[in-house]
Parts: C-alpha cells; sequence; structure tokens
C-alpha cells in the first residue's frame, strides 16, 4: 500500500505570492529616494546592462553544491544594485545601497487570495510543509508576509547550492523534514523545475496553472484549493485499497 502524503513542498513565486509592482516601478521608487528622475526606457537599459553579471553570479551560488551565508548573498545583491545606480548616474556608497534600495523590494511581493486560506487548512489537517524555492529571501519573504510560521523549512536555491530541478534540493527538504519522497506532493507553477525537478526525486507533483486551462487527469491545478482536493481524494482512495 502507498505511504499516506503527510508532506507538502511549495515553491514560492508565483504559487505563494506574487510581485504587485514592475520593477521599473520599483526602481522609480529608488531613484525618488536619491531625489532622482530618470525616464522608463533608461532604466530598463541600465538593469539589462547588469543582468548577466547578476545571473552569472547567481548561477555560482545555485550551482556550487555548498551553502552560501547571508553576508555573501547580500553583498552581491548590494552590488548589483549599486552597478545600476552608476549606470543611471547615481554614485552611491554601498551603505546607502543597503539601506535605501533593498528596502524598497521588500515591498513588491503580495499573496494570492488562496494562500493564506490553503496553507490554514493544511496546517489544521496536520501536514508538514516546507518551501522549496529557486531564488533568493524566500524566508525574509515568508516572514514579511506573515507566512513563515507555516513551514517547518524554507530551501531557497542562492542559500544552499542546488537549484530546481536538481534532485538534491528536494531531497535536502525530505532530509529536514524526517520525510520519505514517497510521503511528500510537490506544488508549482513551473514545469520543468517544480513538476520534473520533483518527480525525478521521487515525489508526486501538482502543476499549479492559475491563468491557463488544466487538465486533471495531468495532476494540473488552477488553484492551491486544488491541493486540498488531490489531497481528499488521494485519502479516499487509500482507504478503499
Amino acid at each position: 500500500m502507498q505511504p499516506r502524503i503527510d508532506t507538502i513542498l511549495f515553491d514560492a513565486v508565483n504559487t505563494l505570492w506574487h510581485e504587485t509592482y514592475s520593477i521599473l516601478d520599483v526602481w522609480a521608487e529608488v531613484l525618488r529616494r536619491f531625489d532622482a528622475v530618470r525616464p522608463p526606457k533608461e532604466i530598463f537599459l541600465a538593469e539589462v546592462e547588469h543582468l548577466p553579471w547578476l545571473h552569472e553570479h547567481a548561477n555560482s551560488l545555485e550551482t556550487s553544491g555548498r551553502p552560501a551565508s547571508d553576508e555573501t548573498i547580500e553583498t552581491l545583491w548590494a552590488e548589483f544594485n549599486q552597478r545600476i545606480l552608476r549606470s543611471l548616474g547615481i554614485d552611491a556608497p554601498i551603505e546607502n545601497v543597503v539601506s535605501q534600495v533593498l528596502p524598497v523590494f521588500d515591498g513588491i511581493d503580495i499573496l494570492y487570495d488562496d494562500t493564506l486560506d490553503v496553507l490554514t487548512t493544511l496546517q489544521r489537517m496536520g501536514y508538514r510543509m516546507a518551501i522549496v524555492s529557486n531564488g533568493v529571501y524566500q524566508q525574509r519573504n515568508a516572514a514579511l508576509m506573515g507566512i513563515e510560521d507555516y513551514f517547518d523549512t524554507i530551501i531557497g536555491s542562492w542559500h544552499v547550492g542546488y537549484m530546481k530541478p536538481d534532485p538534491e534540493i528536494f531531497n535536502m527538504a525530505l532530509r529536514q523534514l524526517g520525510a520519505s519522497p514517497e510521503q511528500a506532493l510537490m506544488v508549482g507553477d513551473t514545469w520543468d523545475a517544480d513538476v520534473v525537478g520533483a518527480r525525478s526525486a521521487g515525489i508526486q507533483a501538482l502543476h499549479l496553472k492559475r491563468d491557463d486551462p488544466v487538465d486533471e487527469s495531468r495532476d494540473e491545478i488552477s488553484t492551491l484549493h486544488g491541493v486540498i482536493e488531490f489531497l481528499n481524494h488521494h485519502q479516499e482512495q487509500q482507504a478503499q485499497n
């Protein structure tokens, strides 16, 4: 008999929460703090100029196979922001970048309407939960949005040195939760990273497609409430066997 699913792994961005402002809006607010105004096209070009540098360094963190310290990550992010400011003609010292730029980015994410209700229901039902996400600052963002305590562990690729779809990032979460792959369910919006990655680690996965038609026979869901429906159906099947 297949083990009961008792552990839910969630992706973060575009699964539990999403960005409410465009990057151009965020940088416009940053520049306002430096008493500067720049055209949107100029802001866009400044970011595009330095994105290859950021992607190269982020990729080295996400594939290093070893953890990165908060200090290392904050230094990298601050330098990226400082490079953009310099391209926009603002030569700000690093301490001003940290104090004036980073806080603006803290306010751009918002929970989906179904997130809190589903997390509360799953917690009440006794499920262990974790975030397994590519990117950075998942723990801080979860805390800012008031959902950190729902999760037994929060794993981000920049911090741990592995990125989805590498099975190891999923296995790290399972080890921390004391769960086997057969006990776990992954929920995410990205096919390759979330679904293919989880299945390569032996974990069942639900593909969250909020804006597209779904095929339930392929384990696709349109909202997070589909997680609860899937789990209830799974329990009913087990009871019949």
